[in-house]
Formats: structure tokens, sequence, C-alpha cells
């Protein structure tokens, strides 16, 4: 996949209506194509994490538990009400070994229980504390990671009903988030998996359901060290990310920050990239919040190609501090074309 950025350069462009008083409008401009959007709320959001806890997580659980304002980041801009719960990979039954001891083993969870019973909302003191110690899972579970599994039962009968009661509210959207270093081996298909976690929403919300995956994206991505641990690439994990429009990060990386923002991003369900229904003639873009132009050397937004194959796909993508609020319209007007970024905003093509 080849992505082309536009570089933000001065406005360079002439006014079409360089003779109107009303040059600077661009509602009087006559473009061919207008794409709109809008940055919808998700006023509630449950995010159920599943979190891997075989004997080579324990790094990647301190990393993860360290960024919980990250992980935040969009819930609060978006206002949204979140709720947050933990479950583990460990679905099969797991006998003391190594340093864990039996007391060990047994203060697991079964599989799909949320970690000491525990939902973390918008009114949860010491959310900071408690999400941290709900994250770091511990490293005595089974070898055999269940992560699809275990979200699976989490959110169906009899636990949705029972132990996890509470979790799951009949309006929210339903965000999945997969932390693991190594391969799922749940019993069932992908497929199926996802068909099940999505008919929780039922026809209750379009698209109600979303998972991301902090997974191995690619072996040869691991230190030795990781690879020594026993790292393997997490393609059923990674299978549902995509058909979901989720998140896919590198559990190997150094930078859990800037992913765990991602993260956020995803399960927010803001959004900072709009792709436009045609390639644009890059020189007439106006885009539009509220119908308020931004104009392009604003530094506020930028125009991306992507490339993957045969197709071409042009996107809006927002700085993230500038990205649309809630609730509000994302207007692209624009002449159709090539998509080609050379000569965006007066600027040259960046390599």
């Amino acid at each position: 996949m080849t992505r082309l950025f536009a570089q933000r350069s001065p406005l360079v462009l002439g006014c079409l209506l360089a003779l109107s008083p009303g040059c600077n409008d661009y509602e009087i401009l006559k473009l061919e194509a207008e794409d709109i959007f809008y940055q919808l709320e998700a006023s509630e959001v449950d995010v159920l994490l599943v979190v891997d806890n075989s004997c080579s997580m324990q790094p990647y659980q301190q990393k993860l538990s360290q960024n919980f304002d990250a992980f935040l980041t969009y819930f609060i801009e978006g206002n949204v009400d979140y709720q947050v719960g933990v479950v583990t990979t460990t679905v099969t039954d797991v006998t003391a070994y190594g340093s864990c001891t039996q007391a060990m083993v047994n203060a697991i969870p079964e599989g799909g229980y949320l970690v000491d019973g525990l939902i973390i909302d918008n009114d949860t003191d010491d959310a900071d504390a408690l999400f941290s110690d709900a994250v770091s899972v511990g490293v005595c579970g089974s070898g055999y990671e269940m992560g699809l599994e275990s979200a699976y039962r989490a959110v169906t009968p009899p636990l949705s009903s029972d132990a996890n009661f509470g979790f799951l509210r009949d309006e929210a959207y339903l965000s999945v988030i997969f932390v693991s270093d190594e391969e799922d081996v749940s019993p069932m298909g992908v497929n199926s998996y996802i068909n099940e976690l999505a008919d929780v929403k039922g026809e209750r919300l379009d698209d109600g359901f979303n998972a991301s995956s902090l997974v191995v994206t690619d072996y040869d991505d691991c230190s030795n060290q990781q690879q020594a641990s026993g790292a393997t690439e997490g393609t059923r994990y990674l299978d549902v990310a995509r058909q979901t429009n989720g998140v896919i990060g590198n559990i190997c990386a150094d930078d859990f920050e800037s992913v765990v923002t991602e993260l956020s991003l995803a399960s927010s369900r803001l959004t900072d990239t709009f792709t436009l229904t045609d390639l644009p003639v890059v020189e007439s873009l106006v885009v539009g919040v509220d119908r308020e132009e931004v104009l392009c050397d604003s530094g506020e937004w930028s125009y991306e190609l992507v490339e993957e194959g045969d197709t071409k796909t042009a996107n809006i993508v927002f700085d993230r501090a500038h990205m649309p609020p809630p609730q509000t319209e994302v207007t692209v007007k624009y002449d159709r074309g090539d998509g080609d970024p050379e000569g965006f905003c007066g600027g040259e093509e960046e390599d």
C-alpha cells in the first residue's frame, strides 16, 4: 500500500470568482462533486479489553497499564459515556507451573468473567489505578490463548446476564480490544465470532460493534528477546480487526502511547479521516466544517492519496488537534480528477 501525502504549503490558488465580492464564500463555487459527512457522537461505548495472561506478557501488560490517560483521550474529547471491563485469554484449565503457584492459578478468573468483576466508567474514583491493576492480569494463564472465545463468553448469556451484568448497555456501542503476543486458538472460526459479537447489538445500532487488535503484526518486527519469548503473529485477531474496521497495532513496538491513542480514537467512534466518493482535482478542494470553510493552509487538514494495487482512494485527514467535534457536518467540494496530490494548496508532492 502506498500513501501519498500532499505538502501543506501557502495557498496559491486564485479565487475562481476573483472579481466577485463573495469570492471567499465557498458556497457559491460551482464544483462538480460534493461529499457530506457527519462526525457522529457515540454517546455510550462499552469497551472490553481482552488481555493475554500467558507467561510472556508481563512487559506488555506493564506498558498498557501506564497509558490509561492516552486511552481516554478521545472518550473525553468526544464526551463519551464509557465503560471499560477486562477479561483474560484463559479459557481452559491451568495447573501450577514454574513460579506460578496453585494459589496464583486459582486467582485467574474463569473464561469470559470480568477481572475483579470491575467496570470502570466516567464516575469511577481512582480509575487510573484501577485500570492499571485490572490489565495487570498476571502471567500464570493458559498458553493456549483463546481471546475470541473469552470475549464471546463475556458479552453473551449466561455471563452477560449474570456475573457480567451491567457491562453491556442496550444503546451502547461495543468495542473489543485484543492484546496478545501470540495467536488465538479459540475453537470457532473467525467469522463465527464476528457474527456472534455483532449480534449482541442486533439491529439496535448500525455498525454497533468493532474490534481492534494490539498483537504481533509481523514476526520480523519483534526483537530477538520477544521472538525467544514465543511471539507469534496474531492472524485471527488481525482478521477480526480488518473486518470490523478496527485499529491494528504492533505489540512489539516500543511506543505504546501512540497506538493506545489510536485505540481510543477507534473505540470512541470519532474519526479524523473522511474518504471522498471520487478522486479530486486537488487544486479545487474546498473543505468546510458546519459550512464554514477551513483553508488548506490552516494546518487543520491535509489531503492523502492511498494506493492499493490498482485502487486509489482519496482522503481528507484532519490534524488530531483540529478534528471535527461530535455532531458536526464536514463538507468537501471538488472537481473530479485523477487525485494526484501534486499542486495541492500550491505545494509539491512529498516523496
